[in-house]
């Protein structure tokens, strides 16, 4: 035996799982002296190295049984008899090779496939129900040296969570903030001049993804700069201009017809109106129409500023009467483009009553009114001069800059940073002037549109608790998405953050303020991935009646239902099993429920078995997860693990087609057999199985969200599903009755505090959290209501402690 051999037992040695580890050292230096005991006398023939390599060999032996004895068999054991068949070169199906993933377990990685055995082990999916099944005993075997591995995998990583990094603003927490601090209304519509932030972990707060590009600052510049024009005005009115386009001057897509100076829309169409502004600033927008009423709804109507369209607006009767749509925009100079579109056409040519046979619209002019000057004085300039008496000297100037600073920045300002701010303009301009230049400064600052928590003391700790304002910020953000309020600030400065009954009551405070919308309309809308829903179009051919106005009925269903979930405290299984919801006439008449008549959305009590099925009812999330011409039972199969149950499935193999659309299904097939089809490859068969059961219990709802009995092709309906475990899914009502009981339940709940956590902190969890979610789970028993998660989480040591970085951590010697 040469040296290479005796440095691979070295590297063996050294790399082995942890929990091996002082075992192997121990049989180590037992096999040495018992060696050297029993072997006094020399070898016959043997040389001084000979004996040496027989002592390392007889020694390593000892080591090797030793640790496979008690650490390897029962792993690498349970995955040589029951799952290497599939899952090895030449047969590696699901792009899961265990040989390999063992060779690295047994060299003392705990690779992240780990995770994912252990959950199909849990679940006892794996092997497929169609081959032999291990007994209960090897199961819980492998199961516990699954879970040892990866708990002293996580002890030698580290336990301590990850450090949340300084985080910038996304778009709409930077537009709350601003309209916040200077009294705006909704009209500084910031965070439509802001790019769409990217996502990690499923939100848009993630301070992972929150990066901060040249052509990002040069527009926070001009946002702040505008910002401050429209919150300082100088005293005195300037008349602003106001030009009239009609006519010619304007365009058409669609079923638009001149008739003189006046538009006609006899079905959905847009008139156009492109413009060129020489002045930047604030400019009022503005379409005069008119609306034809017929059938149910009336007319519905959207303007659109350079193609961003705003929320849609009914125009009532009569026709004969002009209406207004208009919009406050902060304009660059150059062209631009102004457009307004009819949504929702109705023709019944056969009606009895005449005036019932056609719903129509026109476009009479537009009119541009700007740039503004706002009126002096504004509500943030009567705010400060309450508080600080008229602004006419320096000492009074400081006051106001130093509470717009402390505000923006959200805690006390060093005086020198307040001096710098009052002295960036020349001394001789208007005092109101040098308000305007301090607060363009500190809405360019990196203290305004970062979240930032200084670090660790020098040498690091593990970690420190947040001050009073840092946990100030972190409440106001997670719940309302903007700065904090005067409550808030109040708290902080005198310390009441700091002890559990303070930051409960102001927690209670706030799930009581109307901002709490915020939490619905960020968290909610992500978590169950419909925030886009207003973007998807499906088929005209097949769903002409679903237009954009009935695309936000269906996501303001969703919104208002988890608002309510929120306001009357109740618990979230109600998420899966409520048999009410939120409707407008529209989305009632969608979904063929009678009696919901007037105007806007009001609370609705739902009658039959398949509507007590909470959100799995909604057609926000049944569109979101169909193709536009057929539902999707893999789409809605995905979602439901992905978002209720985190546990997403890998991404599909490369080279794997999409199953037809609907024009496209083979005549006379029936989905579920062109899926059965596609799940015979075996690369698609270990996922699709518990997939595609979930997704067909929903089949029964079309893709827009309407209940049938038939499929687009004539056929009757299959919404059964069987679980790889043979426990089967009859439909939705069945899927909820599967989430809602055992460890699916408990999945559910573990699902969704995890999802609530990633938002709190603006980061995704990986192990280290693991321990903080069990804790927080125990806390909450069953079934807690959102308001009891959320009060739990900022009671959590994650919420109130900044940690320190990993590598800090590890050049201090800390051992968690």
């Amino acid at each position: 035996m040469g040296v290479g051999a005796r440095v691979g037992v070295g590297e063996r040695l050294f790399h082995s799982p942890p929990s091996c580890q002082f075992r192997q050292l121990f049989y180590t230096h037992f096999s040495l002296l018992e060696f050297n005991r029993v072997s006094s006398a020399p070898l016959k023939g043997a040389s001084e190295s000979d004996r040496l390599a027989l002592m390392i060999w007889i020694s390593s032996l000892l080591l090797l049984l030793a640790c496979q004895s008690v650490e390897e068999v029962p792993l690498r054991t349970f995955v040589g008899t029951w799952c290497l068949d599939c899952h090895q070169e030449p047969r590696v199906q699901g792009d899961l090779d265990l040989a390999v993933l063992m060779d690295r377990v047994e060299a003392g990685d705990a690779p992240d496939g780990l995770a994912r055995i252990l959950d199909r082990l849990e679940r006892r999916d794996m092997p497929p129900a169609e081959f032999e099944q291990p007994d209960e005993t090897s199961y819980q075997t492998a199961i516990g040296h699954l879970e040892q591995i990866m708990r002293s995998h996580a002890l030698e990583q580290g336990s301590t969570p990850r450090s949340t990094i300084a985080r910038r603003l996304n778009r709409f927490e930077y537009a709350n903030s601003v309209r916040a601090l200077l009294e705006l209304d909704a009209r500084f519509d910031a965070e439509d001049r802001l790019p769409v932030d990217e996502i990690a972990d499923g939100f848009d707060n993630s301070g992972d993804v929150l990066s901060v590009s040249p052509l990002l600052l040069e527009k926070y510049f001009t946002l702040a700069e505008l910002a401050s024009l429209r919150a300082f005005p100088q005293p005195g009115l300037i008349d602003p201009e106001v030009r009239v386009y009609e006519g010619a001057a304007l365009s058409a897509q669609g079923a638009a017809r001149r008739r003189g100076n006046t538009w006609r829309m006899s079905s959905r169409s847009t008139v156009r109106l492109q413009f060129t502004v020489e002045v930047g600033g604030p400019y009022r927008l503005r379409a005069i129409v008119r609306g034809q009423q017929a059938g149910p709804d009336p007319v519905r109507m959207a303007l659109s500023v350079d193609g961003d369209r705003l929320n849609p607006v009914e125009v009532p009767d009569p026709f004969e009467v002009n209406q207004i749509i208009e919009v406050e925009r902060v304009l660059d100079p150059g062209s631009h483009v102004l457009a307004v579109s009819f949504l929702n056409d109705y023709y019944q040519p056969n009606h009895p009553d005449p005036s019932q046979r056609d719903r129509n619209a026109a476009v009479d002019h537009f009119e541009i009114e700007g740039p503004l000057q706002p009126a002096f004085p504004s509500a943030i300039q009567k705010r400060l001069v309450d508080d600080f008496g008229p602004l006419r000297g320096p000492e009074t100037l400081r006051k106001m800059v130093q509470e717009l600073a402390e505000r923006a920045w959200r805690r006390p300002v060093e005086p020198e940073l307040i001096d710098q701010l009052c002295s960036l303009g020349p001394p001789a301009d208007p005092p109101w002037i040098r308000v305007r230049d301090a607060m363009t400064a500190i809405l360019v600052h990196p203290r305004f549109l970062f979240r930032i928590e200084p670090g660790l003391p020098d040498p690091p700790q593990i970690r420190r608790p947040l001050d009073d304002w840092e946990i100030a910020t972190r409440l106001s953000y997670f719940l309302w998405s903007t700065t904090p309020d005067d409550s808030l600030r109040v708290a902080a400065s005198n310390g009441a953050l700091s002890t559990p009954e303070g930051r409960r009551r102001q927690v209670r405070r706030m799930l009581e303020d109307d901002r709490i919308r915020a939490l619905g309309e960020h968290f909610a809308t992500q978590w169950l991935q419909i925030r886009t829903l207003t973007d998807l179009r499906p088929a005209e051919s097949q769903f002409p009646e679903v237009d954009e106005a009935l695309l936000f009925s269906m996501h303001e269903e969703t919104r208002r239902f988890f608002d309510q979930m929120l306001a009357e405290d109740l618990p979230i299984t109600r998420l899966l099993d409520a048999d009410w919801t939120w409707l407008d006439p529209a989305l009632a008449e969608h979904y063929g429920i009678p009696g919901v008549t007037g105007g806007g959305f009001r609370k609705v009590s739902l009658v039959g078995d398949h509507q007590s099925t909470g959100i799995l009812r909604h057609a926000s999330i049944l569109l979101a997860t169909s193709n536009p011409t057929r539902t999707s039972p893999v789409k809605r199969g995905k979602w439901i693990l992905e978002a209720l149950l985190d546990d997403a499935p890998p991404p599909p193999p490369p080279g794997i087609p999409n199953l037809p659309d609907g024009e496209h299904l083979q005549a006379g097939a029936t989905l579920r057999q062109i899926m059965e089809q596609h799940r015979a490859d075996p690369n698609c068969a270990a996922c699709h199985l518990r997939m595609d059961a979930m997704g067909f219990s929903l089949e029964r709802f079309d893709a827009v969200g309407r209940y049938r009995e038939v499929s687009i092709n004539g056929m009757s309906i299959d919404d059964r599903g069987e679980l790889p475990d043979g426990t089967v899914i009859d439909g939705a009502v069945g899927l909820r009755d599967e989430l809602l009981r055992g460890a699916s339940r408990e999945r559910f709940q573990r699902s969704l505090l995890k999802r609530l956590l990633i938002y709190a902190l603006g980061r995704g969890l990986d192990h280290r959290d693991d321990a903080r979610i069990d804790q927080l789970m125990e806390r909450l028993g069953d079934a807690p209501s959102l308001r009891r998660m959320i009060l739990e989480i900022i009671e959590s040591q994650p919420f109130l402690h900044r940690y320190a970085a990993q590598d800090a951590m590890m050049e201090a010697g800390d051992t968690p």
